[in-house]
């Protein structure tokens, strides 16, 4: 196939380029430039005709394409037929050469007559090298009766596709994956400046032209981080945007790296020391990129992470290793041959001084990339020294990072009002007094609302600290020199932030709700009612409630259905957006119940929360486990209880219906009141392994203790299970995010002036 072909001319053409640079800068002879320039824009040409043809099978059906087929069907709508493209291995592979290839582009430019573009582009193209390598591995051309030798015949067209994962199926697929891949590209820019630097001997100049490309690598990283995290918010129904699932931590990781590179790069520029630490962050964040790849695609955390690729095969398997190993030693072994050439610049500065505290905030970001780093390789760690692959809990993740939270958060907002070198401390209180009295204030009406934990109270004081110090400097700031003030407003919103982690952390709500259809049910100050449920296009239903507040009456409708493409339930929420909260209502599952010929009632029970039914007072307090309710039962079977408090004329007595599990079989038991007049049939349990305060059961009440026949006919019902939450001052995680963003721009534009070469003057 042709765009097979075109892919080896690309890789060719990268293989000239790499040579001629290298020359370049190994002769000083300046015309192997025009060779090398010639030989990396026909990679590039060639990566962008190859795309071309990939996104034309793929919007024209050509299903006799491996690639096509297995991500696409005639069924997609157009948006999300086109981001087919990388919904894969071998697209996302080629999506990121191209991206890589167009910022090289621009970084070639950049370069250009100032000294450093044939270190530079010799490191970056061998960054686009090894893509372009993985994509003569992983060929997206190959045609299905290649793929599947003596299964498929020659010439077989297959007449639809597999279809794109439904949990792909998502507008923000067409948006999320590109922005995260120009970050990768853009961290390979870091580590190509980083490199170059010690291939050119310079350690000291290349910090200048490099601030402007950390700046960017470190915005279009973290927007894809986040647009990732708002996408799991509005898609997967767990009413979070953060789970600390393996994949996610693996792009945090060498955005942390980038961030904590930034600072120090910052201080060098000052002071001139961080020398090697530069240049190892430099080289590490690339690297990680690639371990997070690795991670990924390789296969290796497939039992325990939500977005993990299928095994990519052996082959590619082993090239992700290599590279890893190949970038990771050369810049170190690099580093290490340069390490006696490298100036030592003696501190001169205090510890109440920008340089320190800076360094204290860059030390903060390491170790909460390397506690996460941790946490996400545990999969393989156990996997080495156990022979069996598990993954930390979540609380290993909070535990660890949280109090290094507190340090950036504090940190962000006090190197603000420092000086270089060194600052005076009456200046400093001085100006620390408003952030101080505001932020102490605004703590202590959080903690009046139900903040408890220590750290939550300290991370709540710092992310006060740093939004109100640096509205003060962006205002004295602003005022002056607008240019300047990108480090203040990224700050803000890094305070923004979180704040929004705090609120929808400590102060979210959850319910478990049964909707009988036409039946309103109150919770978390809505009246909630299933109206129905209505086809939503390709399969789908939409489940209809309507909800009303203060006499205003909104529509959700949160959508069910069976996936045929992995035999599962899919479950995606809907969401009413309010300025200081999201109501956000999640789907579980549907149900039947009858309506007539019994005389039982059924109620959602939430953990510690009394229920008034009649003239009693019922509490769920818990499940009992006990090892001695579990050997009642026969070897095959386990009984877990449901404790309930019911109280009756002042006094409580205590009711343990019975939930039995026989070989995936369930059995309910049902628990009476010792004068038989209220009889409790379990209907469902709903545990909460990570919160139990959050658990709850689905009980069905009979007065009399015996069910007893109606009148009329029994009937059925639709009974609509949901879990509804409240989600307080969340917007303040996505207007921090646009703030930060809005921020570093301004430090780009500031950052890439200053790197211009006075009079054409080379850089270092």
């Amino acid at each position: 196939m042709i765009g097979s072909i075109i892919i080896k001319i690309a890789f060719l053409g990268i293989i000239v380029s790499l040579g001629a640079y290298y020359l370049s800068f190994r002769n000083q002879n300046q015309k192997f430039l025009t060779y090398a320039r010639a030989g990396y824009h026909t990679a590039v040409v060639g990566l962008m005709i190859a795309s071309a043809i990939l996104m034309y099978l793929i919007l024209t059906h050509q299903f006799q394409y491996t690639y096509v087929w297995s991500y696409s069907s005639t069924t997609l709508p157009t948006g999300l037929l086109a981001a087919s493209f990388w919904a894969g291995q071998e697209g996302s592979f080629l999506l990121w050469a191209l991206l890589a290839g167009l910022v090289g582009v621009f970084l070639m430019s950049y370069s250009t007559n100032k000294g450093y573009e044939g270190q530079l582009m010799f490191v970056y193209s061998m960054i686009v090298g090894v893509l372009l390598l993985m994509l003569i591995v992983k060929d997206p051309f190959m045609r299905v009766w290649q793929s599947f030798p003596g299964q498929v015949e020659a010439g077989f067209i297959p007449p639809d596709g597999r279809g794109m994962n439904p949990l792909l199926q998502n507008y923000w697929m067409v948006i999320h994956p590109p922005i995260l891949f120009v970050g990768f590209a853009a961290m390979g820019a870091t580590y190509a400046f980083a490199v170059a630097a010690l291939l050119k001997k310079d350690y000291t100049h290349w910090v200048r032209p490099a601030t402007p490309w950390f700046a960017f690598g470190v915005l279009s990283l973290g927007l894809g981080i986040m647009l990732g995290g708002y996408w799991a918010y509005e898609t997967l129904g767990w009413g979070g945007y953060w789970a600390w699932d393996p994949v996610e931590n693996s792009s945090l990781v060498p955005w942390l790296i980038g961030l904590a590179a930034l600072h120090t790069m910052l201080a060098q520029r000052r002071s001139g020391a961080f020398v090697r630490t530069n240049l190892v962050l430099g080289i590490l964040t690339f690297v990680l990129v690639l371990y997070s790849t690795f991670l990924t695609r390789s296969g290796v955390l497939g039992a325990t992470s939500v977005h993990s690729f299928v095994e990519p095969g052996w082959m590619a398997y082993i090239l992700l290793l290599s590279f890893i190993i190949f970038f990771g030693g050369f810049g170190l072994l690099l580093l290490f041959v340069r390490m006696r050439e490298m100036p030592s610049v003696p501190i001169e500065y205090n510890y109440i001084s920008r340089e320190f505290a800076l360094f204290l905030g860059a030390a903060s970001l390491i170790f909460i990339a390397l506690f996460t780093i941790v946490g996400t390789s545990s999969p393989i760690i156990t996997n080495l020294i156990k022979g069996q692959v598990s993954a930390v809990d979540i609380s290993f993740y909070e535990q660890t990072t949280t109090p290094f939270g507190i340090a950036v958060a504090f940190l962000a907002g006090f190197a603000q009002i420092l000086w270089w070198k060194s600052s005076k401390t009456r200046t400093i209180l001085k100006n620390m007094l408003p952030a101080l009295i505001i932020g102490a204030a605004a703590t202590g009406v959080m903690i009046a609302f139900g903040l408890s934990t220590i750290m939550m109270i300290l991370l709540t004081f710092a992310a006060w600290f740093v939004l109100i110090v640096n509205i003060q400097i962006a205002y004295k700031i602003g005022r002056g020199n607008p240019s300047f003030v990108g480090g203040a407003v990224a700050h803000i919103g890094v305070g923004l932030l979180f704040l929004g982690f705090i609120t929808t952390a400590m102060y979210d709500r959850q319910q478990t709700i049964q909707l009988v259809q036409g039946e309103p049910v109150e919770a978390l100050g809505y009246k909630l009612t299933y109206t129905g449920y209505t086809p939503a296009g390709h399969e789908r239903w939409a489940f209809n409630v309507t909800a009303e507040r203060n006499g205003r009456t909104i529509n959700l409708a949160p959508v069910m259905y069976q996936s045929d493409f992995n035999n599962s339930l899919i479950r995606n929420p809907d969401i009413v957006n309010r300025l200081t909260f999201d109501f956000y209502l999640a789907p579980l599952g549907l149900d039947t119940k009858e309506i007539e010929g019994v005389a039982g009632s059924t109620h959602i029970l939430n953990r510690g929360i009394a229920m008034a039914y009649e003239d009693y007072s019922i509490t769920f307090v818990g499940f009992d486990m006990d090892s001695d309710r579990h050997m009642m039962g026969s070897s095959n079977e386990m009984v877990i209880g449901v404790i309930l408090d019911v109280t009756y004329d002042g006094k409580t007595e205590r009711v343990v219906p019975e939930v039995v599990n026989r070989a995936g079989e369930m059995d309910f038991r049902p628990g009476m009141t010792a004068d038989a007049k209220l009889q409790f049939n379990v209907q469902s349990i709903r545990p909460d392994q990570d919160n139990p305060d959050r658990s709850s059961v689905s009980v069905e009440i009979i007065k009399g203790g015996t069910k007893l026949a109606s009148s009329g006919p029994a009937r059925t019902q639709d009974v609509l299970i949901v879990e509804a939450s409240i989600q307080p001052f969340i917007n303040l995680v996505w207007l921090g995010t646009i703030v930060a963003i809005i921020g570093l721009i301004i430090t780009i534009v500031r950052r890439s002036r200053e790197a211009r070469p006075k009079d054409q003057e080379a850089w270092g």
